[in-house]
């Protein structure tokens, strides 16, 4: 009996993470208690789908060590498809630490240590083209372009093989300073992952950074006529979002909540934009729903915890502004 294997939806490329985030604000030397949480741009993305009922699979290594089996056990927790998560003997499984509200008031700052991590090691080898081949949607980011030249082969390669087979190339430049050389690789490499994009998420900073401008129109024009990009979204933060897609320009708002850690909510939007998408919501609706998981991470600690189901998004958008609930 030949048994049929279902190929997820999205497939995405990149490394997961062990975040330990500061119980108590300011610098990490005074800070004593941390929550362990998962997490990891794309990973983020991943589960973002999955509890929308999007399947997703996650290409990455692991280290076989106790922080590797937690995220591991997450993944697969979550019905991430672990198919093609690899474990690495050699090398650990990344960390990093999250500092709030130090020394700029409502902004987190970051401390990796991910230098030799196992997901450094990705190469174009881990990676099965059948399974990327078989998506409708490849995902990944300039995180895992940065994280060493191996990964970055490998998400370089898996773009074109999605291009040739067909499957839609989501890309968010996600531009992390601290993870590159120099700013001069950045824009070169980062440019460069724009030309097999078919999808592109960036914000205004990343925007100056690789065309120069940050004029939302001058922006969505450049992506248009430099590199072909016809579906595309800005997003502004506190000002919500700005979308062109397919000759229709959308603006969406933000929601305003109490920000408990800003980290993770760029990964919520694409994750539900994206299976917004997917599930046929038209641009504007998709927006909305993206910039309402976005707001909900937000309101706690780790990327993970407050990504939203179903009914988590319509409780959110059907409730948001009451004071008090008495339904």
């Amino acid at each position: 009996m030949v048994v049929a294997v279902l190929m997820p939806e999205v497939v995405a490329l990149g490394e997961p993470l062990v975040q330990f985030n500061a119980v108590t604000d300011g610098p990490l030397r005074h800070v004593t208690y941390f929550e362990k949480h998962a997490t990891g741009t794309e990973a983020n993305v991943c589960v973002a789908l999955v509890r929308l009922d999007v399947s997703c699979g996650l290409i990455t290594r692991l280290g076989a060590d106790e922080f590797g089996l937690f995220i591991y056990n997450w993944l697969r927790g979550e019905s991430v498809d672990v198919s093609h998560v690899k474990f690495d003997p050699e090398r650990p499984t990344g960390i990093y630490f999250v500092q709030r509200n130090y020394p700029i008031p409502g902004v987190s700052d970051v401390l990796y240590y991910r230098r030799g991590s196992a997901a450094s090691a990705l190469g174009p080898d881990d990676v099965d083209p059948d399974y990327v081949s078989g998506a409708r949607v490849f995902h990944t980011t300039g995180i895992t372009m940065a994280i060493s030249d191996t990964a970055r082969s490998a998400a370089f390669k898996y773009l074109e093989v999605a291009r040739s087979k067909g499957v839609t190339t989501s890309f968010d430049v996600n531009y992390r300073r601290k993870l590159w050389a120099n700013v001069d690789d950045a824009i070169n490499v980062l440019s460069k992952a724009l030309n097999f994009a078919d999808i592109v998420f960036l914000d205004e900073d990343e925007a100056n950074l690789l065309l120069g401008i940050s004029a939302i129109d001058d922006v969505l024009r450049e992506l248009r006529s430099k590199f072909g990009i016809n579906r595309a979204v800005l997003k502004l933060g506190l000002k919500g979002s700005v979308a062109y897609w397919e000759g229709r320009i959308v603006k969406v708002d933000a929601f305003r909540v109490p920000v408990k850690d800003p980290i993770g909510a760029g990964d919520a939007y694409a994750g539900v934009f994206l299976a917004s998408i997917l599930r046929g919501h038209d641009v504007e609706k998709a927006m909305r729903r993206a910039s309402a998981a976005a707001a909900m991470v937000v309101m706690v600690r780790g990327d993970e915890e407050n990504l939203p189901r179903e009914d988590d998004l319509r409780r959110f958008l059907e409730g948001y502004g009451r004071q008090v609930d008495l339904r």
